[in-house]
């Protein structure tokens, strides 16, 4: 006799990213930063002691600091161990089974695997054949029955940003509709773009943020959720009390303390994605419009062989042709100028 799991979870969709064997590679697949964080994240990390380790982890400084840093409250912030444990938190506190959440895809997997984890009613909203948000469809779908809706800005793996205007709209409706946003900017710093300050204004509004991406501390797992302080209160009597570990909160703190590295870092990506759209034109593959550090390129035919050919170059990049209107699409990473003209020559290489 086998003990039987969940029905929701025999349902569930299977998520098996490659996460094995990429040190060591140009790692163009995670839209990770590709060097690395920043020197000083290192050192605050080595410098740790004995009793820091053995010791459960202590959250207020760096929970003040952080705060300081996006100028809220503490009272708005939950820290977390990286994005998905906050996604997974909004989902645990708020949608009881067969509720309804709206998810605009193709985005970012999780989404969907959370949801499917407290069983929720999924309704997928299919982007424009351009890839840009589709506004008018997200907002129709809003009604009484929805509990969440879920937001990706720039969105991943299209790398589409929504205009301000149009999130307002969004949020206005679903409050009406006593709704949820959930809004992940895990790449803003790409942007320029962020709407903290929509959170004192809107009591059904969830932002989410990650050190994984242009901090370069994916391997730390480290992220925040920042909401008003009730839905805040709501998601800490969900959240474990220990699921950040001391690194991760030490890395964090010496993370924020040198933003000019961040800053230096996003600088470079913005060079190399010039460079890598004008000689991707050159070479007349088609490529979508990039608010992000990485993009979609298509590839007719040949994504798979491609994506192969650079892999045994040691150049990693992610196929996303399994996804809605990604067929025959690579999503690449933007690193350094110096990574890109290196993975440009590779790739012509690959294509001879």
């Amino acid at each position: 006799m086998s003990i039987e799991p969940r029905k929701g979870i025999i349902e569930m969709d299977e998520y098996n990213p490659p996460l094995e064997g990429r040190r060591d590679q140009l790692r163009l697949d995670f839209n990770e930063n590709t060097i690395g964080c920043s020197p000083n994240v290192m050192k605050a990390i080595n410098n740790i002691r004995e009793e820091d380790i053995a010791a459960y982890p202590e959250y207020s400084k760096f929970k003040a600091k952080l705060a300081n840093s996006l100028d809220i409250s503490p009272k708005n912030l939950m820290i977390t161990n990286a994005t998905d444990e906050a996604i997974m938190i909004i989902m645990q506190t708020y949608i009881e089974k067969n509720q309804e959440v709206i998810i605009p895809v193709p985005t970012f997997a999780m989404f969907k695997f959370y949801s499917q984890l407290v069983e929720a009613k999924i309704q997928e909203i299919i982007y424009t054949r351009k890839l840009t948000f589709p506004t008018k469809s997200v907002l129709d779908a809003i009604t009484k029955k929805t509990k969440l809706v879920i937001l990706c800005n720039p969105n991943n793996p299209t790398a589409t940003l929504i205009d301000r205007k149009n999130i307002i709209k969004i949020i206005e409706k679903a409050a009406k509709n006593d709704s949820l946003v959930l809004l992940d900017e895990a790449y803003y710093q790409y942007t320029g773009v962020n709407y903290l300050d929509l959170i004192d204004r809107y009591d059904n509004l969830v932002i989410i943020r990650t050190f994984s991406k242009a901090y370069g501390m994916g391997g730390i797992r480290l992220g925040y959720a920042v909401a008003q302080e009730e839905v805040i209160k709501n998601m800490l009597k969900v959240g474990s009390p220990y699921s950040v570990s001391t690194v991760a909160v030490v890395a964090g703190s010496a993370a924020l303390d040198d933003e000019t590295y961040v800053q230096w870092y996003v600088n470079e990506v913005k060079k190399a994605k010039k460079y890598i759209y004008t000689e991707l034109k050159k070479l007349k593959i088609n490529t979508y419009p990039s608010t992000a550090n990485f993009l979609i390129a298509k590839f007719p035919r040949k994504a798979d062989l491609i994506e192969k050919r650079l892999r045994e170059k040691g150049i990693l990049v992610r196929n996303r042709s399994k996804y809605p209107l990604l067929k025959d699409c690579l999503r690449i990473g933007i690193g350094t100028l110096k990574q890109t003209k290196y993975f440009i020559a590779t790739l012509k290489e690959v294509m001879r």
